[in-house]
C-alpha cells in the first residue's frame, strides 16, 4: 500500500502576505488543489493524508471533497514545523510506503510519481531533482566562500520524495537536531542510507515567494493542465 503525504501546513513566511501559499489561488483554484489532483487520480496511490495548518483544517477537507475522491482521504494538523508535520502525516498513514509532496509544488506529474516509487526497490529513499545549472558556492555567515561544488554532481533536490515508513518514522523520532533538516533524505544520508535522484523538471516549482505564483501562471497559460 502506498500513501501519499502532502505538507500543506507550511509557515509561509516568505511568501510575504500573511496566507497559506498553498490556499492562494493559481488561475482560480487553490494552488493545493493541483497537486492534491494529481495524487488521488494516479494509480499507484492508494490513500491521501493532507497535512494542514492549525484553523485550516476544514478548509483544506473541503477543497478535497470538492475533487470528489475515489480513494481514502485523511486530514491531520501539523507540527510547529515542516519535520513536525511530515512526522504526523507518518503517523496517520497506513501504507508500507509513503510518497512525500509539498503541497506548494502544483506541477507534480504521474511520471514523478511513478519513477520515485519504481527507483525505491533499489534503495530507502528517492527524491525527485534536477540538475543545476548555476555553479554552487558554499559560503560562512560573513559571505565568505568556503568550497565550490562540482557542478556536474550538484543537483536541486525537489518532491515527491519515496520512502518506506516505517524506516523513515523510526528516525524521525531519534532526531535531535531537527532545525537543521530541510528534507527527509537528509535523515537518510545521515544514517548511512542509499538515496536514489530521478528525474523532476524545472516545471515543478516550489511557490515560495509572489513571484513564483507568477511563473507558475505563466506555465499555466503556456500548457494548461485540466
Amino acid at each position: 500500500m502506498v500513501s501519499g503525504i502532502i505538507a500543506a501546513g507550511g509557515s509561509s513566511t516568505r511568501f510575504g502576505i500573511g496566507q497559506n501559499k498553498t490556499l492562494c489561488l493559481l488561475a482560480g483554484r487553490p494552488v493545493l488543489a493541483y497537486s492534491l489532483r494529481t495524487f488521488l487520480a494516479s494509480p499507484a496511490v492508494d490513500e491521501v493524508i493532507l497535512v494542514a495548518r492549525s484553523g485550516e483544517e476544514q478548509a483544506v477537507r473541503a477543497l478535497a471533497q470538492s475533487l470528489a475522491p475515489q480513494k481514502p482521504v485523511a486530514v491531520v494538523t501539523g507540527g510547529a514545523d515542516r519535520v513536525a508535520s511530515v512526522q504526523k502525516g507518518l503517523a496517520a498513514a497506513k501504507g508500507e510506503i509513503v510518497l512525500i509532496h509539498d503541497g506548494a509544488r502544483p506541477f507534480v506529474t504521474e511520471k514523478m510519481i511513478t519513477d520515485c516509487l519504481a527507483a525505491l526497490e533499489g534503495a530507502d529513499g528517492v527524491t525527485a531533482a534536477i540538475p543545476s545549472r548555476d555553479t554552487v558556492k558554499l559560503a560562512d555567515e560573513r559571505g565568505n566562500v568556503i568550497a565550490t561544488t562540482c557542478r556536474r554532481e550538484t543537483f536541486l533536490v525537489q518532491t515527491p520524495q519515496a520512502f518506506y515508513r516505517e524506516q523513515l518514522l523510526r528516525l524521525h523520532r531519534t532526531l535531535s537536531d531537527r532545525d537543521t533538516v530541510t528534507d527527509d533524505c537528509m535523515l537518510l544520508e545521515r544514517a548511512g542510507l542509499r538515496v536514489k535522484l530521478v528525474a523532476g523538471s524545472e516545471r515543478n516549482l516550489k511557490i515560495t515567494t509572489p513571484n513564483d505564483l507568477l511563473l507558475a501562471e505563466f506555465y499555466l497559460k503556456k500548457e494548461p493542465t485540466e
